[in-house]
């Protein structure tokens, strides 16, 4: 975001201060010219107006609604700010069937999503689309850590999500967000009795040439007719 170098994803974290707001701290990630933005910073931009973009898309089916999520202006290749989208693209498309959501819902994504930090796919383990699944399910069922049932149905979700994005192929949000959405679809109907309409066709990538990791024909996503770059 500051020079336009590839990042070094390290093994060992080093100090570091945010480049925009100057919050001091550590990271796994920098980048080789030791420029560093923080989490909060890199998706300061770009969640206002995913709110705002949220507010009106068209789209029934949650896949429809999330590739209108990826048109966020200046949507960055990869990184926190797609941490919401899969509980977003879940979360509106249960309303727009008619079904209740709580009145806070896409706030509250936006803000749980965002507390999953960047790069969390390799180094927790633990993949931001496949936790917004379990964000949008624990919003849907009113899940705490004291409720028994509905933190069990959070969790699974959560561990579909994560499925999907273990597929052996280095990190790419976009892939991943789609992925979690149709597996969120499948276990809204059958764990929640919440059934949503599935897209006809499937979603062609548009980033292609910005992702320098992109698993090109390997990914369901690949624009047809195209071969490797």
């Amino acid at each position: 975001m500051v020079c336009g170098a590839d990042l070094i994803y390290a093994q060992e974290a080093k100090a570091v201060s945010c480049q925009y707001c100057g919050q001091a701290g550590t990271s796994l990630i920098c980048c080789p010219d030791g420029h560093y933005v923080c989490d909060s910073c890199h998706g300061a931009g770009s969640l206002a107006v995913l709110e705002k973009l949220a507010g009106r898309v068209r789209g029934a089916a949650p896949e429809q609604i999330l590739e209108e999520l990826l048109q966020l202006p200046a949507l960055p290749m990869h990184g926190p700010e797609h941490h919401p989208m899969v509980a977003l693209a879940l979360l509106l498309a249960v309303a727009k069937a008619g079904r209740h959501i709580p009145d806070n819902a896409v706030a509250e994504a936006l803000r749980r999503g965002m507390q999953v930090p960047g790069g969390a796919c390799g180094y927790l383990g633990g993949c931001g689309a496949g936790i917004s699944l379990g964000v949008a399910v624990s919003l849907l069922t009113g899940a705490t850590p004291l409720k028994g049932k509905e933190r069990a149905l959070a969790n699974r979700a959560s561990a579909l999500g994560l499925i999907a994005a273990g597929d052996g192929e280095a990190r790419c949000c976009k892939r991943a967000l789609r992925n979690a959405v149709r597996e969120g679809r499948r276990f809204l109907g059958e764990e929640l009795g919440i059934d949503l309409p599935a897209a006809t066709g499937r979603a062609i990538c548009r980033d292609v040439a910005r992702n320098r990791e992109c698993a090109m024909t390997r990914c369901s996503y690949f624009p047809p007719g195209e071969g490797p770059l």
